[in-house]
């Protein structure tokens, strides 16, 4: 048991490297981030196991714990004090990865997932709502974005592909604002696909930047993730093809979101309004792209949220991945996760106030 728990205690101190330990220099170092959550409490249950028989054992997991006290604040939280408004303007703010609408799932149609969302999102009336695969298709395929602008009584809405157009069918991302835009524009740099969107909105006589961001993916299969959560239960063990395919996947998508970041990053230093940043980051707290971006901006969940916050409804456990940054002139009043399933992302609102 003692050599057992030394081993998930050291496998925990790597799960603090990635976010100081850039994807290009080590991707491999990079994948230890995504485990962290279950190996802190695997660390958790040796911590109780021992003080219930050997009490001086306890000190292994719990100084490991302790020494990663960042890293776990990044993760996990509890808000210990009332929620208190600031004088200014209140806004809500709200994210959510629709995936697609459930175009490509055989049990519903993508009508009914949209209707879903659409109700969704009308009862809960934010002022702002950015939207991470939007998908719509035919060739009158810009009518759904006009009727959810309609429905959700935005006056301003802003859609940007991933890709160009083609085959009649879109697929990209959206802001809807109740508030008028002054400008626009979108996150791209050569060899990528469009990464993300912007819009300066006017709010309480100021001009704020709200952007929308969608790193890249790890495009994981369905297979991969059966493989990754089986361990490898195959004939042939863990050490196979397949094994070498995940971990390509994982590596390229590291080091295209450490890019992307440095790119936004740039914009940030170049931005000179309050921001509100939203999106599918692809990364958890542990990360390289989570711990530059925080560097700038304030996490909304460290302000106001509750427990782990898992935003990936899908079947690896314990992920936060979707967020809301914001600047320091916006206060936190209110945060919340959704625990609904029409996507494999679970959305995410703040209530924010603008002095």
């Amino acid at each position: 048991m003692v050599t057992i728990n030394m081993i998930v205690a050291v496998l925990l101190i790597g799960t603090y490297l990635p976010a100081y330990m850039a994807p290009s220099f080590s991707s491999f170092i990079s994948i230890f981030g995504l485990f962290y959550p279950l190996l802190l409490f695997i660390n958790l249950a040796f911590v109780l196991f021992w003080l219930l028989f050997r009490l001086k054992l306890a000190l292994i997991s719990l100084i490991i714990i302790l020494a990663g006290y960042n890293n776990l604040f990044n993760n996990f939280h509890y808000n210990l004090f009332k929620d208190h408004i600031h004088n200014g303007t209140t806004l809500k703010v709200l994210t959510y990865n629709v995936q697609t609408f459930g175009a490509t799932d055989d049990n519903f149609s993508e009508e009914t997932k949209r209707n879903k969302i659409l109700y969704f999102l009308k009862n809960e009336n934010p002022h702002i709502t950015c939207l991470q695969e939007y998908h719509s298709k035919g060739k009158t395929r810009y009518e759904p974005l006009k009727n959810m602008k309609d429905t959700l009584d935005v006056g301003t809405y802003y859609f940007e592909s991933y890709f160009s157009p083609k085959f009649n069918q879109l697929s990209g991302l959206v802001i809807f604002s109740k508030f008028g835009a002054v400008d626009k524009g979108k996150l791209k740099f050569k060899g990528s696909r469009t990464f993300g969107i912007y819009a300066d909105l006017l709010i309480g006589g100021d001009t704020v930047r709200v952007y929308n961001i969608h790193l890249a993916s790890i495009q994981l299969e369905p297979s991969d993730i059966d493989f990754m959560i089986n361990g490898g239960q195959e004939k042939k063990g863990l050490f196979t093809p397949h094994t070498l395919k995940i971990y390509e996947k994982l590596t390229d998508a590291f080091l295209l979101r450490e890019q992307q970041m440095a790119f936004i990053t740039r914009q940030l230093d170049q931005c000179h309004y309050p921001v509100i940043l939203c999106g599918d980051f692809n990364d958890t707290p542990s990360s390289y792209v989570y711990n530059q971006i925080s560097k700038k901006l304030d996490d909304t969940f460290k302000n106001k949220g509750k427990g782990l916050g898992q935003t990936y409804a899908g079947q690896l456990p314990f992920l936060r991945i979707d967020y809301i940054f914001k600047t320091g002139n916006i206060n936190t009043f209110r945060y919340q996760t959704y625990q609904v399933d029409f996507s494999d992302h679970f959305p995410v609102s703040t209530l924010l106030t603008i002095e």
